[in-house]
């Protein structure tokens, strides 16, 4: 089985660094991304093509799907890690957001610990650790293309990696030592011998 992991179009929000909101759609130069990214799969033969709901991914899926000719289905638990209502909107620079951020940061080894509303390390991991079960019933042998978000690949990945010795420290590490592009194309590999391989990370040469 080969999973295709990728991020998104380019959004409104993106480039000044917003915490979005899930309707925030794609700007003109997200979709001439989407558009050069469809072009790039189109060679590969797709069994299934999941997004995520929040528009910025279901966008950039339409624009895919047109292209490789295989409709979508929607998945819920590949959307994007919820932050708390407090920072949807501002600036990750701003402020009022960077000492939120700095809270959750300085209590999220407690796995369980939240500042509000948002997901916690726990429910995080729970979700990863569902998708790849689900990958796994379902697909194996196949190729599964998933759009997505820069967070929710981070932590399928992790759980590829870690599986269930992933904790909330290695997962904060894990996180923000990797950097993602939109559009970049993750391909990770499952077989009997080795489990899990990461191939490719993040690749942006369509571009």
């Amino acid at each position: 089985m080969k999973v295709y992991l990728v991020r998104h179009g380019q959004s409104k929000g993106n480039p000044e660094g917003q915490f979005q909101a899930p309707d925030n759609p794609l700007s003109d130069i997200g979709k001439k991304q989407a558009k050069t990214l469809a072009g790039r799969l189109k060679g590969i033969s797709f069994n299934v093509i999941y997004s995520s709901p929040l528009a910025r991914a279901r966008q950039t899926s339409e624009i895919i799907s047109k292209e490789v000719r295989r409709p979508i289905e929607v998945w819920e638990d590949i959307q994007e890690t919820r932050n708390p209502k407090e920072v949807i909107a501002l600036s990750r620079s701003s402020p009022k957001a960077r000492k939120i951020k700095k809270l959750i940061s300085k209590n999220y080894h407690k796995g369980d610990w939240r500042y509000s509303d948002e997901e916690t390390f726990n429910e995080l991991n729970e979700r990863g650790k569902k998708v790849i079960a689900h990958l796994l019933k379902h697909h194996k042998g196949q190729n599964v293309l998933c759009v997505t978000h820069a967070g929710m690949i981070k932590m399928i990945l992790a759980r590829m990696i870690f599986e269930d010795s992933l904790t909330p420290e290695i997962y904060w590490n894990f996180k923000y030592h990797l950097w993602s592009k939109n559009t970049g194309i993750t391909v990770c590999d499952y077989s009997k011998e080795y489990r899990w391989v990461l191939e490719t990370w993040n690749d942006t040469t369509h571009l």
